[in-house]
């Protein structure tokens, strides 16, 4: 038992400071000053950190207890995006803590209600069933409402959490209703058994249940794609991330945006791993294509017209979700039990951490402009930055250079490890969107550059009045310094992001790789597969050997 939850210490250790900063926070005299609670909440998130490397020699974890390893699945691939959640949160959390003073929001209530959507992020991009998803989806998606709107006496954060609410309670009947058709056609809950259905069941066409199995697919795809801000579901993110504190629209533009992919991706990848799903005009392949393609041109013309900071970087966001859609195509793709060399590496993990930092960076200069509660970010709020605040501007610069992948920057490795891995595929078939999304990054040259322009060439309209505070500074140099170095010798974090992609290879489509067929006279029609001994036995030899070099 003692094992087991330093196994899970990482989600201990967040539900711990969630619950400590809600409880001190209660008795903490009213006008106060709370951003102590920020340096406790980040401090949490640290100790997070060294739990997760703890653990990365230990993966995959092994539970002992069925109802942990039927739920979660701590493999590197979830480590790693688990560790850069924790890096988007310590981010945002230094931001916000003398941001809030500025903006009249100092209330406890605000470190708790992070630390709680970080656990839901934590638990969302680990959980190894369909409940244990949705429930992850929820804390942390209940958390984040609340947070746009913290603001409460501003009409524009009101206004904000109520479009997220509304529009994110839609998605979450979507992805309910998914996983009911999933369920209804497996019998099956956790996602390798949900798996194995797919691969080796019964599933009758003529009885319409593999209709009812891709129906589900697109519920669950449809559900995602809201919380990852693809188009044509993006409809939340300019308004939201305007209206809300900036810290907060830095926490959904890098932390939620990363939970959402790394679940949408484990589910993809395990329970519609199968070729059922993969191939012809309906697969998952081809929507995500669509998806990709909708989101990058409709991101970068649309932002072409914005004239306000945060809302730039919404639609950016947007854009930036069509690229990141088109490394889940460099996909395991399997052929006579044999891996391909085009499996998911680096791309995913790595473009997310670069994104991260450079969202981090963008919005904490957002937040830094935000003093005495200004929540104005348009032209003449940052026009001539750099004349009185030069470092301010030279964070921006650095944060826009990698988002627009110019080299020297982790964006621009990001970028090329992508478009290098769908480049590898054998079969080429996606070498098309590559050529769009470069020409997208051309498009999005114009609105990135015109930030700088407007920081460096633009004289000051107004007196530029910032938050001074250590910690937003701490903030902004640690991801500034991180965007630069990721981008000059990024050739460690690259090997952890591959072995954080080759996990995820070896727990999809269970049985596909290199394990002996499974007589599927013995699976019962649409209900879960059994797991006898021996079919796990060969499941984990064959996926020792599709490990070794």
């Amino acid at each position: 038992m003692l094992l087991e939850l330093l196994q899970i210490s990482p989600l201990l250790i967040v539900t711990f400071v969630g619950l400590l900063t809600m409880l001190v926070g209660a008795f903490a005299p009213a006008g106060s000053f709370k951003g102590w609670l920020g340096y406790l909440t980040g401090f949490g998130f640290l100790a997070a950190l060294v739990a997760i490397w703890w653990l990365w020699d230990r993966t995959p974890v092994a539970f002992e207890s069925p109802w942990l390893s039927n739920a979660l699945r701590f493999d590197a691939f979830g480590l790693a995006l688990m560790a850069v959640i924790a890096v988007g949160g310590l981010l945002t959390t230094l931001t916000a803590i003398h941001y809030l003073p500025a903006q009249r929001s100092d209330h406890a209530e605000y470190y708790s209600l992070v630390s709680f959507s970080v656990l839901g992020m934590m638990c969302l991009v680990t959980a190894n069933d369909l409940l244990t998803l949705f429930i992850a989806l929820e804390v942390m998606s209940i958390a984040v409402y609340i947070l746009a709107g913290f603001k409460r006496q501003s009409p524009y954060a009101i206004e904000a959490a109520m479009k997220y609410f509304i529009l994110g309670s839609f998605a979450s009947a979507l992805l309910l209703l998914g996983i009911a058709f999933v369920w209804g056609v497996t019998g099956a809950i956790t996602l390798p058994d949900i798996a194995r259905v797919f691969a080796f069941g019964n599933v009758e066409e003529g009885l319409g249940l593999e209709g009812v199995a891709h129906l589900g697919m697109v519920l669950i795809l449809g559900a995602f794609a809201f919380k990852i801000a693809a188009a044509p579901f993006h409809m939340w993110t300019p308004d939201v991330y305007e209206g809300a504190p900036a810290s907060v629209s830095g926490l959904m533009a890098v932390a939620v945006k990363t939970a959402a992919f790394g679940a949408l991706a484990r589910v993809l990848l395990t329970c519609f791993g199968d070729d059922q799903f993969r191939e012809g005009a309906a697969s998952w392949e081809t929507l995500v294509a669509i998806l990709a393609v909708v989101s990058m041109f409709g991101g970068n013309l649309m932002a072409l017209a914005q004239k306000n900071l945060k809302r730039v970087l919404a639609y950016s966001a947007i854009a930036h979700t069509g690229y990141i859609l088109i490394a889940l195509l460099a996909a395991p793709a399997v052929a006579d039990g044999t891996l391909t060399l085009n499996a998911l590496g680096a791309g995913l993990v790595f473009y997310l951490l670069a994104y991260t930092l450079a969202n981090a960076a963008a919005f904490g200069v957002a937040a830094a402009i935000g003093a005495n509660d200004n929540e104005d970010a348009s032209d003449p709020s940052y026009s001539g930055l750099a004349y009185r605040h030069p470092a301010l501007a030279v964070v921006l610069t650095i944060s826009v250079l990698s988002l627009l992948g110019i080299p020297v920057t982790a964006g621009f490795i990001g970028k090329l490890t992508i478009f290098s891995e769908v480049l590898q595929s054998p079969t080429g078939d996606y070498l098309w969107l590559v050529i769009l999304a470069v020409i997208n990054s051309i498009i999005s040259a114009y609105y990135y550059l015109r930030i700088i322009v407007v920081a460096f060439m633009k004289p000051e309209v107004q007196p530029v009045e910032t938050v001074t505070s250590r910690p937003l500074g701490w903030s902004l140099g640690l991801a500034a310094a991180l965007t630069v170095i990721l981008g000059l010798i990024p050739s460690s974090t690259l090997e952890v992001a591959h072995e954080a992609g080759r996990s995820l290879v070896h727990s999809t489509t269970p049985g596909l790789i290199g394990a002996a067929p499974v007589d599927k006279a013995a699976l019962p029609s649409s209900a879960a597969a059994p797991r006898p001994v021996e079919a796990e036995t060969a499941l984990k030899d064959a996926a020792q050997e599709v490990a070794r070099p």
